[in-house]
Parts: structure tokens; sequence; C-alpha cells
């Protein structure tokens, strides 16, 4: 179940004091992180703005399990040649989903999937990449945040993660191949 609550309104609701702790919890993840520096604004940068995305984690019965805040920057005001550059990130190819799923059963292996927390949050940026401070949790100075690490919604987020996760593999000995590059042996 998403909410897409503008910040003012899960301000002014009844279950504002669990959003300000799911708010806290993501500001905190991201601090460390090393996600952003505070930076005096230069002449030059155009900085990015950012929005809280709300959303009540629910199980089966339908009760609510977790109140959880993002802070995602809007892309869309990102200059193409400015703070980002490239937007490609190879996908997995559905043909090779249904190879593996095959030669499963018939050489007796076992299929697991893991998640990892934060995904998107590990690439690092190579631009210069300048944001607002938060919505609602800025420090009352002009400064803005110096993007070090990739945030939801930037442009280049799905690309910088490929590339920290490629090499990552690769210096466990894994190759990518040529024919799927989303997959390792």
């Amino acid at each position: 179940m998403n909410f897409f609550l503008l910040m003012k309104e899960a301000w002014n609701s009844e279950e504002w004091p669990k959003w300000e702790q799911a708010i806290k919890a993501e500001l905190n993840q991201l601090h460390n992180m090393g996600t952003w520096a505070l930076v005096d604004k230069l002449s030059d940068a155009l900085p990015i703005t950012n929005k809280w995305v709300f959303q009540k984690k629910i199980n089966e019965e339908g009760q609510i399990m977790k109140y959880k805040a993002r802070l995602v920057t809007k892309g869309c005001t990102q200059h193409l040649g400015h703070d980002y550059l490239e937007t490609h990130s190879p996908v997995i190819h559905l043909e090779t989903i249904r190879s593996i799923l095959a030669i499963v059963p018939a050489k007796k292996l076992m299929v697991q999937q893991m998640d990892v927390k934060g995904t998107y949050l590990n690439g690092i940026l190579k631009e210069k990449v300048y944001m607002h401070q938060p919505e609602g949790f800025e420090d009352g100075t002009k400064k803005i945040c110096l993007l070090i690490k990739t945030l939801y919604g930037l442009k280049q987020l799905g690309c910088e993660w490929n590339i920290q996760f490629n090499a990552r593999v690769r210096k466990h000995g894994f190759l990518r191949l040529c024919s799927d590059p989303c997959i390792y042996v």
C-alpha cells in the first residue's frame, strides 16, 4: 500500500510520530553511508529537488508492520551533460532466466534469492550533483547537499550501481557473459 503524502500532510496526520521515526531511520542510513556532504552553494550549482515518499508495509492480515520513508530526488530536474552523462544499465534477458531455471532441476541444483538493503545507495557519483537539503529537515543554513553516492530518483542510479556491483563481483573472480552482461560465471 503506497502513500504519496506530501510532507505537510504527513506532518499534520495522527501518524506523524511514526512517519518521523521512519524519516529519521532513512536519514541515519543515508548519513552512515556518506551519501552527501553539506557545502556552500556555488554560483554554477544547479541543485535538484527532492521529496519524501511514504509507504506502509502491510502483512497478509492487513496489519501495518512498518512505516517506511524514502528520500527521493526528482531526477526530472537533472540536466544532461551537467549533472549526469550516462544512464544505461544492463537488464537480464528473460531467455537467460528461463534457461537457468530449466537447468536447475536437470542438474539437481538449488535456486536462492537475496536482497541487498539500500542497493542503489551504493553507487558512487562521478559527476558533481547538488541537491537541496531534505524537505522538513533543513538546518537553517543556505548550504546544499553535494551528493557523493547515488540516491533514489537520480537518472544515473542504475548505471552507477551496476559499475559498483560489477567491480565487486569481478574481485571475486567472476566474469560477465558476453551474451548477457547480467550473468557472471
